[in-house]
Parts: structure tokens; C-alpha cells; sequence
């Protein structure tokens, strides 16, 4: 495959692409501002690049759990689909195992594992950026917030037009989740104090 193709069948992996992006970007803001907000609430000050370092294990967590996952869910989605046409065929177990099916059914497994994970680990660095570059506190966090919401805007964009439903309520909703994430995250992390 090249590098034409391989694209082409990322972009092809539109839910995975939006799930592996939204997982990344929501996860990594929650524990960036709740590792911020612990810090400033709590009197112990942490530089901003170790609060956009606590980030962004969180998105290597992601970015391998949603890869794993997404291995683990679609080959027991492909090998139960390989089975029922088996049956279906009147074959024994097996027997479309190492033909065309069976090698097509593999390449979906590991596209959607490399879409989901490669996605989320996109989406995770965009908000530790700030903190990775940004010495003040205050800046770091307006700034993680407004790349946040814009990168959900674009996402929901994105969204809408693969889907063909509205851009502003498929925006909408991705940015409403966002919110609800956002405010839990500046409650634990730092609204209490």
C-alpha cells in the first residue's frame, strides 16, 4: 500500500479518526486543567511543562488504549463476520482463513487500530501545547481552552459533512460535551479551593 492509499483508508475511517480526535483532545484537556487547577488550589506550585507533562501521559494513555481497543473490538467484530459466512457457506471453521476475506478482514483490523490510536495521540497534544510553551499559568489555560474548543469545532465541521447533517448542531453537541468535561475538570481540579 502507499502512502495515496494509506491515506485515503485513514480518511475512509471517518468514526475512528472522530473518536480516537475527541477522546485525545477531551481526556488530555480534563486532566491538563484539573492538574493545573490542583496546583494553583492546592499551593504547590508545578511548572507549567510538568502540568503539559501530566497531560500528555494521559494521551499516551489514550492513544494506546484507544489502539487497543480498537484491535481487540474489531477482530472479534471480523472473525465473528468470517465465522457467520463460513456457516453460511456450509464451511468448516477455518477454512476462509489465509484467503482474500480473511487478508481484507485483517487490513480493516489494523487500520482502524492505527486510525484510533494515531488520532487520539493527535488530538492529545493539542491541549498541552500551551503548557508546553507557555511560562504563565493563567495564558497557558485561556489558551489550552480556546485551541479545545476550536479544535472541537473543526471536528464537529468534519463531522457534520461526513455525516451530512448539520455542522452547527453536530459542532454543537461535541462542543456541549466539552463544556460538561471542562466544568467537572475546574471542579475537581481546582473550583473547590
Amino acid at each position: 500500500m502507499n502512502i495515496r492509499e494509506f491515506i485515503n483508508e485513514y480518511l475512509k475511517m471517518s468514526r475512528y479518526v472522530a473518536l480516537g480526535s475527541m477522546d485525545g483532545i477531551l481526556a488530555v484537556m480534563s486532566v491538563t486543567l484539573a492538574a493545573s487547577g490542583v496546583s494553583g488550589a492546592s499551593g504547590i506550585e508545578l511548572s507549567n511543562f510538568a502540568v503539559g507533562l501530566t497531560g500528555l501521559s494521559g494521551g499516551i494513555a489514550i492513544t494506546m488504549t484507544n489502539a487497543y481497543g480498537s484491535f481487540i473490538g474489531e477482530r472479534a467484530e471480523e472473525v465473528r463476520t468470517i465465522r457467520e459466512l463460513e456457516h453460511k457457506m456450509m464451511l468448516e471453521e477455518g477454512k476462509l482463513d489465509d484467503t482474500h476475506i480473511h487478508k481484507q478482514a485483517k487490513r480493516r483490523i489494523y487500520m482502524s487500530m492505527i486510525t484510533h490510536g494515531s488520532s487520539s495521540f493527535i488530538g492529545a497534544f493539542i491541549p498541552v501545547i500551551p503548557f508546553l510553551l507557555i511560562p504563565d499559568r493563567i495564558t497557558a489555560t485561556i489558551c489550552t481552552i480556546v485551541l479545545c474548543f476550536t479544535s472541537l469545532i473543526v471536528l464537529g465541521v468534519y463531522l457534520g459533512k461526513v455525516s451530512r447533517d448539520s455542522l452547527l448542531k453536530t459542532s454543537a453537541e461535541i462542543v456541549l460535551i466539552g463544556i460538561v468535561i471542562g466544568v467537572i475538570s475546574f471542579l475537581i481540579g481546582g473550583g473547590h479551593g
